[in-house]
């Protein structure tokens, strides 16, 4: 309430638009729009989120600019490209459901002019916690990526699955073990650019075709 007394803007970030039966402890922006509208009587609230038209959009971020509705319930949607120097603070609800990385870009949007301004991560369970602390020591993006990346674990190259270690990797960890991937790739592209006829490697011919082929695009 003191950011709004002070004239500042405050975004409120949701990890889903709508609530489901699948996640149902998710909050989600759409269904606590009209509770948040409600409680803050004296503020107009505003809804942004990847399904509303562009026109649509554009004007729901001119009005939170200009004040005319200085609460923005949002998705992450606004993670890039988003400059509204008043906005203050920045609550982000079910924090654990979002990357560290996603964070960090999410956190850039508030502080963006002469105002103070302050990030809070609600989590929803206790074992996110030390995750998220991971951004209260550094505000390094790239640092944080790699963070991310070996916390959540990359997830399936060739598959649907977002974050997780990967099973089929059983000499190293993509996460931790960049060099190796690295001194393969440089081996990849020495073997390659002799020749492409493998019948002078008969082990990694044999290996390779036991293997899902890949499509090299724009080659």
């Amino acid at each position: 309430m003191d950011e709004l007394e002070a004239g500042g803007r405050v975004y409120l970030v949701y990890p889903v638009i709508e609530q489901s039966e699948q996640l149902p402890l998710l909050r989600a922006a759409s269904a606590e729009f009209e509770t948040i509208s409600t409680r803050f009587g004296d503020y107009s609230c505003g809804l942004l989120h990847g399904r509303m038209k562009s026109d649509e959009k554009d004007e729901s971020l001119r009005r939170f600019r200009s004040g005319e509705t200085p609460i923005l319930l949002s998705t992450q949607v606004i993670e890039i490209g988003v400059d509204v120097p008043d906005a203050s603070m920045m609550v982000v609800m079910n924090a654990e459901r979002f990357g560290i990385a996603q964070l960090h870009q999410l956190r850039g949007r508030v502080g963006r002019g002469e105002r103070k301004s302050k990030c809070l991560l609600l989590a929803s369970t206790a074992s996110s916690l030390n995750r998220l602390k991971v951004l209260e020591r550094s505000s390094d993006g790239f640092h944080l990526a790699n963070m991310d990346l070996l916390l959540r674990g990359p997830g399936d190259l060739l598959g649907k699955k977002q974050s997780g270690h990967l099973p089929e990797f059983p000499v190293a960890r993509l996460e931790i073990d960049g060099h190796i991937l690295q001194d393969a790739h440089r081996a990849a592209l020495k073997i390659l650019g002799a020749s492409h006829n493998l019948d002078k490697f008969p082990e990694l011919k044999a290996e390779l075709s036991m293997r899902q082929p890949l499509s090299l695009l724009g080659l």
